[in-house]
């Protein structure tokens, strides 16, 4: 059994560049110490890590500037692959489970960030609307040309497909969106899945995304 954690618990964090939803994947290279020492202890423990989005590349020389420059919002990441390819350098796939809040951080004598955080209750089920079957379509259209292409692997998602609930289809849409990490960060904050798709339509009718997602 998964061990997550506790309200108000401390995790290991891998800020990155990009947003994991819950139900996507992520791969990653690991070649850093402290990153493999952090995987290794996740598999061994059957635990998570967190992974928080970068929102600004300022140098980060305080835990103070990393509460500025790191999300405080982020997901739990579950390590399910993790194969050595080279001597120290490891390939690892992990999948989004559930998101947090960050209430605090500190950073370990090796590197390693630890984020004290909160757990956020998972979207509830709810059904797509008639506005939004055109977003979904869109969406199927992606899934098919990454499919088609193996663009993403055999796993490309880890939750099964449901081009019928709000959550599935804004968190795929969410994440294949070329938008910067501060506003997938808006998206993931979302409560309410239903108002996370709306949001979605909004951006994708006002900047033409249509084709660009689906090209």
């Amino acid at each position: 059994m998964t061990n997550n954690p506790t309200t108000a618990s401390w995790i290991p964090l891998f800020p990155l560049g990009t947003t994991l939803f819950p139900g996507g994947v992520i791969a990653l290279k690991i070649f850093e110490a402290r990153y493999l020492d952090m995987m290794k202890r996740c598999l061994r423990e059957d635990s998570p890590f967190g992974v928080v989005s970068i929102l600004d590349n300022q140098p980060i020389d305080s835990d103070a500037s990393a509460l500025a420059n790191f999300s405080n919002i982020g997901t739990l990441a579950k390590l399910e692959e993790f194969d050595p390819i080279q001597p120290a350098l490891y390939m690892t796939k992990s999948y989004g489970t559930q998101r947090f809040h960050v209430l605090d951080m500190k950073q370990e004598a090796d590197g390693l960030w630890m984020g004290q955080v909160e757990l956020i209750d998972a979207d509830p089920e709810i059904p797509l609307p008639k506005e939004h079957e055109k977003v979904a379509a869109i969406l199927h259209e992606i899934i098919a040309v990454i499919k088609s292409e193996d663009l993403l692997g055999d796993d490309a998602f880890k939750i099964p497909e449901n081009l019928d609930d709000c959550g599935w289809v804004s968190n795929r849409l969410a994440e294949l969106l070329p938008l910067p990490p501060a506003q997938k960060n808006h998206l993931l904050a979302q409560s309410n899945p239903r108002i996370r798709l709306d949001l979605i339509s909004e951006i994708i009718e006002d900047n033409d995304l249509r084709n660009t997602l689906i090209h």
